[in-house]
């Protein structure tokens, strides 16, 4: 008999990506909770044969367990709060956990971070990975009480995505092209994936959650200084890009919602890298992990 998955966020970058794998390994039924069943990426989740539900992360304890009802599992993330507006992500991932264990939910898998400020001994706070990390604590503890709710964690990096919206390359007066980020050159390599890649990782572990229970699972397509990005976005566009180092105490000043947030972020990246002392080998024994420049290439990017 199937298993049935409930997935958070199923028409974001990580939430769709987990629903298709899901969908695709023909071992799980998928309820894919959204904001808006009737928005066109609902509709696609809905053609490929998920179960698409209306819910927000923002309802009540007693809504979120009323939707998860008959789910073996769960895939649960939290969305950054750049601006404090309501409950915190913390407060969150602790609701939708508890709704979770009192819908008798067998198998919690959260998408979490590494807690920066306990890495750098209280120097670097980064609120976004710090309130996941919260999350992770509660749901351990609800594990280790409850030893037939087993909880599993998944940490991503930083998103190639990201340099098709946040930080995409910057046109020159000259036509040549730079790529600007406060990841210091002489840090640790910044590591990146292709956030797609998060749908096998997840599936595997919810189809061997004994073998995955406490785990942590961080994946890293490539950790890369900011040299060798340009160098791949040259290779793969044919345009000359270079690297523009920002330092973090300058990007900080830029003002934008989540400046601070992310300042902070990549202070941590340029000391600790993205998972400290975790194992990111046990993601590349599960799935063939995208390097940077096979998502350029497959992604179709162009620099005009």
């Amino acid at each position: 008999m199937s298993k049935l998955i409930t997935v958070f966020g199923a028409t974001g970058q990580q939430g769709s990506s987990v629903v298709k794998e899901l969908l695709k390994n023909g071992s799980f039924k998928v309820r894919a909770l959204t904001r808006d069943p009737n928005s066109e990426a609902s509709k696609s989740l809905k053609e490929l044969g998920a179960e698409v539900v209306k819910s927000n992360d923002t309802d009540s304890k007693e809504a979120i367990q009323e939707v998860l009802k008959g789910s073996d599992g769960v895939f649960a993330l939290t969305i950054a709060k750049f601006v404090e507006i309501g409950q915190n992500e913390s407060d969150i991932g602790k609701k939708i956990a508890d709704a979770a264990f009192d819908a008798g939910v067998k198998h919690f898998v959260f998408s979490g971070l590494a807690p920066a400020n306990k890495i750098s001994e209280g120097r670097i706070s980064v609120p976004h990975f710090d309130q996941k990390y919260k999350v992770e604590e509660y749901v351990r503890e609800l594990s280790k009480s409850n030893p037939s709710f087993i909880s599993s964690f998944v940490y991503a990096p930083f998103y190639y995505q990201n340099f098709k919206s946040f930080f995409p390359p910057k046109k020159n007066e000259d036509g040549s092209y730079s790529i600007s980020l406060p990841s210091d050159p002489n840090g640790k390599p910044m590591d990146m994936a292709d956030v797609s890649n998060i749908g096998p990782i997840v599936c595997e572990i919810l189809s061997n959650e004994n073998k995955y229970s406490g785990v942590v699972v961080p994946f890293s397509g490539e950790a890369l200084i900011g040299s060798e990005i340009a160098n791949i976005f040259s290779k793969v566009s044919g345009k000359s890009v270079t690297y523009n180092f920002i330092p973090p105490s300058i990007f900080r000043t830029f003002g934008f919602p989540g400046a601070d947030d992310l300042t902070s972020m990549f202070e941590y990246y340029n000391e600790f890298g993205a998972f400290n002392d975790l194992d990111k080998s046990i993601a590349s024994k599960i799935t063939k992990l995208t390097t940077f420049e096979e998502y350029l290439t497959n992604s179709n990017f162009k620099l005009e």
